[in-house]
């Protein structure tokens, strides 16, 4: 890693939300631990000067600064992305649209109107795809040659179009990248001022999934490098001479150059950080079965881990029909946060989402000109979120005008303001407890093996409800939920993936052409990391081979043990897939010959910063005690409010209770108990 100077002593991790920016800093000399959290900003690098400002830290006094952002994300959710072109073989132009035509089940799936979403809101206009004649046989050998001509006419019709950038896909150019690495070349020339990617962005089969990497990619491209040359820019301005670290897909952090060669791998790294953080966690704390729940602004994240291990996959589906094929941290979401609008669903019942008061103008209560109902106003009116505790009591909350838009939206359904405020309390936590089973009791996981792991600032006062609907005994409530994923962030080793398709039986006859595919994209990656100033000390790598039964045209990705794949160790890999296909599958084929279709290395460099968990403050942790409708029970009842940071390690605290902190709020409901562990993480169990 870049060396430091002596006076640069703050170690920051800095994650954007949809609502608020939060920010933890350790200094590596003294062991301070400073948080904050500031409103999110249109120009994220705006945020991430407030947030250093929040801490009061400046910038020459930065040693490294671990960075997720939300700039990608934005940008496609929003449909804000450049525009775009993409440039196909000829007669697979239509691979957006036509799919695997997989439909959206739910109240829509016979409805002979409905669209996929890239039909109804493409990312790349039918105009804007062009077909040229190439390609490019299975085993890599060239059938038709490129048509340069074709290429040239293509990128002089994007420049006409106005086309700011291009994603160059050919049909099995995972194979032979020639023809993809010739077309971007000429398009450079035509089209000088446009963003242009290749498929060698992941250069692994399954062509619609590579197709839809390389044109989101494209589409955010433009805005995802032009914000890290922004912020780039904006810290150099004030000496900023540490080094600057983005939080990428797989779990771990990548340099600058490397983030700006793969914008679409930035688009969840939010969330990813909060799942780096809980590994840890996992580990530190003994508890190796966690469900994380993840609630910030907009959305909640979701993930199981099982055995202190990071959950990765290697598709990711953003919305039907738009499916990623990348090295990722399995998280998934659903639209319940703390700003999300309570309103009628499509069958005009109570929702809560997915559309969100964001942090301009914010839920009614902020006093910001936010005029709808949120969740966050539903909990203020329950009495759960207290007016003058919030955000460090940097935000002084309106409890009437919290109550007027909720009494405004319950005269749909002839409710009160409380009476709709639990309601929405309850959907939210049904919501979140859904989406919860899609990543546990649907992939065989017993969640009564699990705790459940709340962060991002409204996870905790949601979570032991969340607990209850699913038969989880425990909540763990980490020390600073509210920044738990920027601590995360700052938690995170650097992890570098690159993965090639082969596409050769797995068999002891291949082994030396796997293993020669492995260590090529070993050595590959220690060049790389080594041009961009990477200390590689420590450097080890992960490897995986992507695999299927002979005939199937779907693989799954199995991480390999041993540092080489020799003729004696490939029917071990094998016994391996079988193991695993029976355990997710429930069956497997022995008699079927295995294929290796891609291989995939991560380099790996440990960055081993522990952030120490802060003593117990000085003063009386009891402030009093305050209304609160309990959440699932139509009755309110006078509970006592608690002040985590001066709780004493071993306090226990009978519920029903709130327990406050600077940047969340947790409440333990009647029958349960909430401890707090010499480590400082607060423990809610039955109460016996």
């Amino acid at each position: 890693m870049t060396e430091q100077r002596g006076s640069a002593d703050w170690l920051v991790g800095i994650d954007v939300g949809g609502t608020f920016t939060d920010i933890i800093g350790l200094n590596r000399t003294t062991g301070e631990i400073r948080d904050g959290k500031v409103l999110s900003t249109r120009e994220q690098e705006t945020g991430v000067l407030q947030a250093l400002s929040a801490i009061d830290v400046t910038v020459p006094e930065v040693a490294e600064i671990v960075h997720g952002h939300t700039v990608g994300i934005n940008a496609l959710l929003s449909r804000a992305g450049a525009t775009t072109g993409l440039l196909a073989t000829q007669g697979h132009r239509d691979l957006l649209d036509i799919g695997r035509m997989h439909r959206e089940f739910g109240d829509r799936f016979y409805d002979p109107t409905w669209l996929r979403p890239h039909q109804e809101r493409p990312i790349v206009e039918r105009r804007n795809r062009i077909g040229v004649p190439e390609r490019i046989a299975y085993d890599g050998s060239e059938l038709l040659p490129l048509d340069e001509g074709a290429v040239r006419a293509a990128g002089r019709a994007f420049a006409e179009q106005g086309v700011e950038a291009v994603g160059v896909c050919f049909m099995n150019s995972y194979q032979n990248r020639e023809h993809e690495r010739r077309a971007a070349e000429i398009l450079a020339e035509e089209v000088p001022h446009a963003y242009i990617q290749t498929s060698a962005l992941y250069p692994v089969s399954k062509e619609h999934e590579r197709t839809t990497t390389v044109a989101l990619d494209a589409y955010v491209g433009p805005a995802v490098v032009g914000y890290l040359e922004r912020l780039t820019t904006a810290l150099a301005d004030r000496s900023f001479g540490g080094t600057l670290w983005i939080m990428m897909t797989n779990g771990g952090v990548a340099t600058v150059q490397d983030a700006g060669r793969a914008p679409v791998f930035q688009l969840v790294s939010g969330p990813v950080g909060g799942v780096t953080g809980s590994i840890g966690l996992a580990r530190d704390a003994g508890r190796r079965h966690l469900l994380t729940m993840d609630v910030g602004g907009t959305s909640t994240d979701v993930a199981a881990i099982v055995d202190a291990k990071t959950p990765l996959t290697d598709l990711w589906t953003l919305e039907t029909g738009l499916t990623l094929t990348l090295p990722l941290v399995d998280v998934e979401s659903v639209g319940s946060g703390a700003g999300s609008v309570i309103g009628p669903n499509a069958l005009g019942q109570i929702a809560v989402g997915p559309a969100s008061a964001g942090s301009d103008p914010g839920p009614a209560s902020y006093g910001r000109g936010g005029v709808e109902a949120t969740l966050t106003d539903a909990c203020l009116v329950l009495g759960v979120l207290q007016p003058d505790l919030f955000a460090d009591r940097r935000i002084t909350l309106d409890v009437e005008a919290a109550r007027a838009a909720l009494t405004r939206a319950g005269e749909r359904w002839n409710l009160t303001a409380e009476e709709l405020a639990g309601a929405a309390y309850q959907v939210a936590c049904e919501d979140i407890a859904a989406k919860i089973r899609t990543i546990s009791v649907y992939r065989g996981l017993d969640v009564r093996e699990f705790a459940l792991l709340p962060f991002g600032s409204a996870g905790p006062m949601l979570a032991d409800r969340v607990a209850r609907i699913l038969g989880v005994d425990t909540v763990v409530v980490p020390t600073t939920p509210g920044q738990f994923s920027a601590l995360g962030l700052l938690q995170s080793d650097l992890r570098t993936t690159r993965a090639q398709s082969l596409m050769v039986p797995l068999s002891p006859d291949n082994a030396t052409a796997i293993e020669d595919g492995f260590a090529a994209m070993e050595r590959n990656l220690l060049e790389e990391l080594t041009a961009q100033g990477v200390d590689v000390d420590g450097l080890t790598f992960d490897r995986a081979v992507f695999a299927m039964y002979r005939g199937q045209t779907w693989d799954n990705r199995l991480p390999i043990q041993g540092e080489q794949v020799t003729a004696d160790s490939v029917p071990e890999i094998v016994t391996d897939f079988h193991a695993f296909y029976q355990e997710s599958y429930g069956f497997s084929a022995a008699e079927i010959p295995v294929v290796a279709s891609t291989l995939e290395v991560t380099a790996v460099i440990p960055r081993p910063h522990k952030v120490p968990s802060a003593a117990a403050e000085d003063g009386e942790s009891l402030l009093g005690h305050r209304d609160l409708r309990v959440p699932g029970a139509d009755r309110t009842v006078s509970v006592p409010v608690h002040v985590r940071e001066r709780l004493e390690n071993g306090a226990v605290i009978e519920g029903p209770a709130i327990v406050s902190e600077k940047f969340a709020t947790t409440v333990v409901l009647p029958g349960r108990r909430a401890r707090l562990g010499e480590d400082r993480l607060l423990i809610i169990e039955n109460n016996g």
